[in-house]
């Protein structure tokens, strides 16, 4: 789930004053723009890492201080800050860009160059499963039944549509909120909704409202809701052995465990809460291991971590330099290795990362996908039978700055597939 925004700061705005004297990240990225045209290098560097700190891998900034290093003669600092943007975005222009002219002959810039150049190919293993027209509903998740039938959700059109192995698409389910994550669990149907601008009727006043659904895969009927009606955008689910659901909010940064033995519609009450707002940014996917004693989450901004349900200890998993977990979305647990759909990096990309016994560190990943020309948006998928299956363009770049969907931007949507034995 990626949420859409004008603002280029806007994901600046959970920790725009943490002390009365400190100056805001805002106040900061101008200070470091007036600097730079005056050519105070010095200050411009200071800002920039200021910002860094406070707010890690963001994109402009990860760019800007790559060249502020540059330009104060910090060469190795530059070299090291524009891998780490190369590896959000391979398609950097920094070739031509002056604030580097320093570094042209440092060692390690043309390993950056051909880093740039391989990341930058497409490679493709998996295969198209299913290609829907759906039309207009801007599908985010989906669930593959026993029977080949297909329940996807609807982000626009508030609701879920029922799609045959004909590829006939009927709907099956209106709903008040725009429905997110989906997941199936004991003959029950558990779909995440939560309020978002880009649903039909959507008003300022229902901002921070989330309901979670347990629907009757037999009749399509609401057995019970669990409401969220303040800061919450409960965008992914995951339920476990105990039938216990665990909830992540994107709005607020926390994730929470709630009992589901109740009936009707229930007033949001976490059995368990982790409030992550001083030390994360967005969290998106979730996914229990086998044995369920661990639980990996993805924070959007800071790579991916792991709760021990146990202790309750949260930490984050290692990769090697060559991977950086910024921007994912769809998070899966499969035999001993995790599988993330990147949609906040360029190409986008789906990976699976292969983890050592502790589970705490890659070793290795594999690619599935990296800038395929399915890869409109890829965002949440599900595996079933040994295979992973994933939605690969959900068209949330079809939207305008008012929040207006355009139908000439918007494809069938394609399920790709891989086997993973």
């Amino acid at each position: 789930m990626r949420i859409i925004t004008t603002l280029l700061f806007a994901l600046f705005s959970f920790a725009l004053v943490a002390q009365e004297a400190e100056k805001t990240l805002q106040e900061l990225f101008s200070g470091a723009n007036a600097a730079y045209e005056k050519e105070d290098y010095k200050v411009y560097l200071d800002n920039l890492r200021q910002i860094d700190e406070r707010r890690p891998n963001y994109p402009i900034v990860v760019y800007k201080l790559a060249g502020a290093y540059a330009l104060n003669k910090r060469k190795a600092r530059s070299v090291q800050k524009l891998r780490q943007y190369i590896l959000m975005d391979a398609t950097a222009g920094f070739e031509e860009d002056k604030d580097f002219d320093a570094i042209r002959k440092y060692k390690g810039y043309k390993r950056l160059v051909a880093l740039k150049e391989a990341l930058g190919k497409k490679e493709v293993h998996d295969e198209v499963f299913r290609t829907i027209d759906v039309g207009l509903i801007h599908p985010e998740s989906f669930v593959l039944l026993d029977d080949g039938t297909i329940l996807m959700s609807s982000v626009r059109e508030k609701k879920i549509v029922k799609i045959d192995q004909d590829n006939n698409v009927s709907d099956w389910l209106e709903t008040d909120l725009a429905v997110m994550g989906m997941e199936v669990h004991k003959g029950y149907l558990w779909a995440a909704t939560a309020a978002i601008d880009q649903m039909e009727g959507y008003t300022k006043e229902m901002a921070g409202r989330s309901l979670v659904l347990q629907i009757n895969l037999e009749t399509g009927g609401i057995v019970q809701g669990l409401d969220y009606d303040e800061n919450s955008l409960i965008g992914d689910i995951e339920l476990d052995n105990e039938s216990r659901i665990w909830v992540s909010n994107s709005m607020t940064p926390f994730l929470g465990r709630d009992n589901t033995d109740t009936t009707d519609f229930i007033g949001g009450f976490m059995r368990k809460n982790y409030d992550l707002e001083l030390t994360h940014f967005n969290i998106q996917g979730l996914t229990l291991n086998d044995d369920q004693s661990a639980l990996y989450f993805a924070d959007y901004v800071n790579g991916i971590h792991k709760v021990n349900v146990e202790t309750d200890d949260i930490t984050p998993v290692f990769a090697p330099n060559t991977s950086l977990l910024k921007g994912i979305d769809g998070l899966y647990h499969y035999k001993s290795s995790l599988i993330a759909i990147h949609n906040g990096v360029k190409p986008f990309r789906v990976i699976q990362y292969f983890l050592d016994e502790t589970g705490d560190n890659i070793l290795m990943e594999r690619i599935i996908n990296r800038g395929g020309e399915s890869l409109g948006e890829p965002t949440n998928g599900l595996i079933k039978d040994g295979y992973f299956y994933y939605l690969a363009n959900s068209p949330w770049p079809a939207y305008d700055e008012n929040m207006q969907i355009d139908p000439a931007k918007v494809k069938p949507i394609e399920i790709r597939r891989i086997k993973l034995d």
